[in-house]
């Protein structure tokens, strides 16, 4: 028997003992046959499934990318050589390759759907919806196509867009809880509350194992002031997938308006807090693709462990993560322009206990005061009230001991994973950031202050952490609610500009009819508007213990930021939210 006949022989067996799961017997023939023939693409190939269907997914791409050499027009190497790049993050790589493979196979769908969706993740949105619309060209009534169309449509603010797409999937497919849910989501983004909740019905009687139908009637439920009734159904959500995080996060946030129930609200944080870790941290594909760590966060997650080593805090798995996490610090600190690094499977095993370990730092049940009593806070009431427009700096804001409290909070608290562009981060109410103490404080400001806190719902708390010299915070934006309370923590000693490192708050506010993403997210149609209106801006330095009442639909952007590179330096504000009046 010639060479080139054992070969075939010993691949036909390989690709039967594949067939067959027995992987390491298919691996052992498929190597043989590649040290013979080390650049046939069909065992190129079939090494690169093998592996990628074993877990091993940077030999997988390792594979795939040489026999996507072997033979550059087949699509398939390129699309699944693709596809193992964007789970290793390499999304620039991904990229280029879906959109070889798609080149090649410009109608198929399934590569298309991988594109745009990459470009999406990316939030490149204008060429995901390019890349769906172009598809659909071909298949016009493809289910997923659509959704995906829609779902872009959703994150540029074009919901009667959004609309369209999920109602023409709809039509092809009556049922499909997937399209049934979106069709919802797009509903109450428009204000058609009662169609949203109406379509979430439906797809949870057609399919009552469908957690997400559930999440979804829950959220319509809440905007139509259906609080028990939402929070239900969130409960039977949870009921159907308990590790539902969007379930979890979406109960905490709808009982945090009931700050009475202090012991249920903050146990649905913490249970948010606990459910989104180990979702984020202990994923099944995490053992073989590790995880991508902005460095940023990595900075801030090494500081914060170092510094509840130094305070005596026995946070799980705190020894393992500072010894591996310094060590990959190093790494991001020696190199120029790296905002991400790459942690293999072996590098996120030590790390894994303590980035999953819902550590809040303990604070008292109660105090005599939060909001500190010698303010008058009748005339600041009053003079909150007399401005035109509503905006009102008050001083000494907290309690001495409170301050204390928050601070320590905010120093001890793993609750900080909300990842933004500026390179600072968030935490909020229903993910932990929460006590008995931030429940009082918006106790307190109703009883201090009734004719500016009315009957209004708490319907939002969160807190920010930023870059000791970003420069830049949160761009400018409105705020749904009718009174934003902002308040800074961190000493003022450490802000490296006096003048600076507070709020700019605009005395224009957002139009009445405009979405959530224009006044929002779109900068840009922000400052024309704010141009065109010829908009003042009131300035207000950050100072320790300062807060910045004002209405919330005041267009307001965080001012630049300098201050001492050390972690209990870093700038936090806190912000509440009560009432609700832009949509």
């Amino acid at each position: 028997m010639n060479a080139s006949l054992a070969t075939a022989d010993q691949m036909q067996l390989a690709v039967h003992f594949h067939s067959q799961g027995l992987l390491d017997n298919a691996r052992t023939l498929y190597e043989g046959v590649l040290r013979m023939a080390p650049t046939d693409f069909s065992v190129l190939y079939h090494l690169g499934l093998l592996e990628s269907q074993a877990g091993h997914v940077e030999r997988a791409a390792g594979y795939f990318g040489r026999a996507a050499q072997a033979q550059p027009q087949n699509a398939d190497a390129q699309n699944n050589f693709a596809f193992t790049l964007q789970q290793l993050g390499r999304d620039g790589e991904a990229l280029v390759a879906y959109g070889l493979a798609l080149a090649l196979r410009p109608d198929d769908a399934d590569i298309g759907i991988n594109l745009g969706l990459l470009h999406k993740k990316l939030l490149q949105l204008p060429q995901a919806l390019a890349c769906f619309d172009r598809l659909l060209q071909a298949h016009p009534q493809h289910t997923a196509l659509l959704c995906n169309r829609g779902n872009v449509l959703q994150k540029m603010g074009r919901h009667a867009e959004a609309l369209s797409s999920y109602e023409s999937a709809l039509a092809h497919e009556p049922d499909n809880p997937v399209v049934l849910c979106n069709l919802s989501n797009a509903l109450a983004a428009l204000g058609r509350y009662e169609e949203a909740l109406a379509c979430a019905e439906r797809a949870s009687v057609a399919h009552p194992q469908h957690a997400l139908a559930w999440v979804e009637r829950g959220s319509a439920l809440k905007l139509l002031d259906r609080t028990a009734d939402a929070v239900a159904s969130f409960e039977r959500a949870i009921a159907q997938a308990p590790a539902l995080v969007q379930a979890h996060t979406n109960l905490a946030a709808t009982v945090l308006s009931d700050s009475v129930d202090t012991p249920r609200v903050i146990a649905a944080g913490r249970k948010s807090l606990d459910v989104y870790l180990q979702a984020t941290y202990r994923a099944p594909s995490l053992r073989h693709t590790g995880l991508t760590i902005s460095a940023f966060k990595l900075k801030h997650d090494v500081q914060q462990a170092e510094w509840l080593q130094a305070h005596g805090h026995k946070v799980p798995g705190l020894p393992a993560f500072l010894k591996t996490g310094a060590a990959l610090l190093k790494q991001v600190s020696g190199a120029t322009g790296v905002s991400a690094l790459r942690v293999s499977p072996a590098e996120l095993a030590p790390l894994q206990e303590f980035l999953c370990a819902p550590w809040i730092h303990g604070m008292p049940a109660s105090m005599p005061d939060v909001l500190n009593p010698d303010n008058d806070w009748r005339s600041l009431e009053e003079a909150y009230l007399a401005g035109t427009p509503e905006i009102l700096t008050i001083d000494h804001f907290l309690s001495v001991p409170a301050l204390k409290a928050f601070q320590d909070f905010a120093h001890a608290s793993r609750v900080w994973h909300g990842e933004y562009a500026n390179s600072y981060l968030g935490a909020f109410a229903n993910r932990g950031f929460n006590s008995p103490l931030h429940l009082q404080l918006a106790r307190e400001l109703k009883q201090r202050m009734p004719r500016v806190f009315k009957d209004y719902l708490l319907t939002q708390l969160w807190g920010f952490k930023y870059e000791p010299a970003i420069t830049r915070g949160i761009n400018v934006h409105a705020d749904f609610a009718k009174v934003n309370l902002n308040f800074w923590i961190a000493p003022s000693e450490h802000n490296l500009d006096p003048d600076s490192g507070g709020l700019k708050v605009y005395d224009v506010p957002a139009p009445a009819d405009w979405t959530f993403e224009q006044y929002n997210t779109d900068s840009a149609r922000i400052y024309d508007f704010l141009k065109q209106h010829g908009a003042g801006c009131v300035t207000v330095p950050h100072r320790c213990n300062r807060a910045v009442l004002f209405n919330s639909a005041l267009f307001h952007e965080t001012d630049t930021i300098r201050f001492v590179d050390r972690y209990d330096a870093r700038r936090v504000n806190m912000t509440y939210l009560f009432g609700q009046q832009l949509r």
